[in-house]
């Protein structure tokens, strides 16, 4: 008989009457509390009828086959008294959502991590031209592109919904009402009433909670893929991603080990093909035999931000009350020293960022979190190919940098200051020009190289920036000049830089030799 079966018939007779109300998350933990079992039961016996493949997720899940004892519905759902979405039910004081705190009771150096992360982060949208785009540009008033999409991955602000008397509203059951444009949301980045960043079953799935879940390339793809950020159609593309699904076509990858419950060490446990948990949260073997711990910040292995407008590469400073934040910068900051940044936190009941002035204690280099991505690298690649494979992605970032993005920057920098165009970057023609080329198209070539994607690396990465920058943000730029009287001076700063080496072509055209040999060879090729 299944372990929790055992505890349903054991404490049946024990739930003709209400089940004790506790107060505080902390005293749910206790597994072998004798209460805390009765409660768990009263909840599946009424959740069998009322919700089945629920129970059947958590009962086939890592968390009822604990070695303590299970952990079950109350265990997690328990709700301190201070909690604004708790609420009593049945006799016990609970809540439906959980953060990334209810977790770190038990998980806690992996909250700590995640809390960290580039992933906790994602809610902080808000405040960015994404948000614009979908909360006004592509919404109504409720919002409902940035509900159904954006939200869905970054994050929702989770509301509770009050009542004109300031009440919390409740529903039938009693259960705490959320705005309906925030839940259900099971963002990355969701910002929660209780002051953290996160939902961890947006990777690990709901009431089944399994590792090997989060450990799908799959399970990344509801978020990295799309016109910005395509990283499951790149890896898809990649030989890593070509292996894992030939692998898992031919064996099934809990045959090949891939997808192992349990510890999970690259070079030990697996070795047939990477996902991208992988390479960016798994453990892997150093040439001593010791083995790196696996982390729950995806950031902590990546050594340039491919995300912004111009990538830069990428500093920890770590904090003596244990938060981090990542500096950008090709010199780290140093122990020791102060670093601005901004704060985003929960600040009498709304999320508000602010500037803070904190003391490094300890810094994490680019070259230290590039050398830390390196050792999974070595794990299947000989020094040479990982060496040489940095030397063609930083090539590849640093052309997208400097031929492209940075003087489309100044140029558009330019056109604001003297009054070419207004508004937002979505107000113009040149600011749609602008937006695609680093937000989209640049995007995509960097994670192209990145990734090992070379189709995105080119055709739907730097030649579409290429396409935009010479036909479309120039011309546009040029028009914007006539009409406002300044194309002197805007023929004078394109000059400039049209007139470096890596733009020759474009006033020049190719040498009559070189358009010969190719006239040649599409004849052959082609006979025409």
């Amino acid at each position: 008989m299944q372990h929790w079966t055992k505890v349903l018939f054991m404490a049946i007779l024990t739930l003709c009457v209400a089940g004790p109300a506790f107060a505080t998350t902390k005293a749910s933990m206790d597994v072998s509390n004798e209460r805390n079992k009765q409660v768990n039961v009263k909840c599946i016996n009424c959740h069998l009828k009322e919700n089945n493949s629920l129970v059947q997720q958590w009962k086939n899940s890592p968390h009822a086959a604990g070695r303590d004892g299970a952990v079950a519905c109350y265990n997690c759902h328990a709700a301190d008294k201070e909690d604004i979405t708790g609420y009593m039910h049945e006799g016990a004081f609970i809540k439906s959502i959980q953060t990334p705190k209810d977790c770190g009771y038990c998980h806690e150096r992996e909250m700590k991590e995640q809390q960290n992360s580039h992933h906790a982060a994602a809610g902080q949208i808000m405040a960015s031209l994404d948000n614009v785009l979908g909360e006004v540009i592509c919404s109504l008033e409720d919002k409902a592109d940035a509900a159904n999409g954006c939200w869905q991955c970054h994050g929702s602000i989770l509301t509770v919904m009050k009542g004109e008397d300031g009440k919390t509203l409740k529903n039938e059951f009693g259960a705490v009402m959320f705005d309906p444009m925030t839940y259900p949301n099971s963002g990355v980045g969701r910002l929660n009433p209780d002051g953290y960043a996160g939902a961890c079953n947006a990777c690990h799935g709901k009431h089944s909670f399994k590792a090997s879940t989060a450990r799908q390339p799959e399970n990344c793809g509801k978020c990295h893929l799309g016109p910005d950020h395509p990283q499951m159609e790149i890896y898809n593309e990649s030989k890593h991603g070509i292996a894992y699904n030939a692998a898992s076509r031919a064996h099934g990858m809990n045959g090949m080990n891939i997808m192992k419950a349990g510890k999970w060490v690259l070079g030990k446990d697996y070795y047939t093909a990477p996902t991208c948990s992988t390479c960016h949260l798994g453990s892997y073997m150093k040439p001593d035999g010791s083995v790196v711990q696996n982390t729950h910040n995806v950031g902590d292995r990546i050594s340039w931000t491919l995300r912004p407008k111009i990538s830069a590469k990428l500093n920890r400073a770590i904090f003596e009350d244990g938060t981090e934040k990542d500096i950008p910068g090709e010199i780290p900051p140093q122990p020791g020293s102060e670093v601005k940044y901004k704060e985003f936190k929960l600040v009498d009941g709304k999320w508000k960022k602010s500037a803070v002035t904190k003391e490094a204690v300890e810094v994490v280099s680019w070259e230290d979190r590039r050398n830390n991505m390196k050792g999974v690298c070595k794990q299947c690649h000989g020094l040479q190919k990982v060496e040489n494979f940095y030397k063609q992605f930083d090539s590849l970032v640093v052309t997208y940098n400097e031929k492209f993005a940075k003087p489309t920057k100044k140029l558009y920098e330019m056109a604001a200051k003297d009054g070419l165009i207004h508004g937002s970057t979505f107000h113009t023609e040149l600011g749609w020009h602008w937006w695609e080329l680093w937000h989209h198209e640049g995007r995509r070539a960097r994670h192209g190289a990145a990734m090992g994607g070379p189709d995105y690396t080119h055709w739907h990465g730097m030649y579409d920036v290429a396409h935009n920058f010479y036909f479309k943000f120039i011309p546009e730029l040029m028009h914007l000049a006539e009409k406002k009287g300044m194309t002197e001076k805007y023929e004078k700063e394109l000059g400039a830089i049209l007139s470096r080496p890596e733009h020759t072509w474009y006033k020049e055209g190719f040498d009559g030799d070189v358009m010969k040999a190719i006239k040649a060879e599409q004849e052959e090729r082609y006979k025409q």
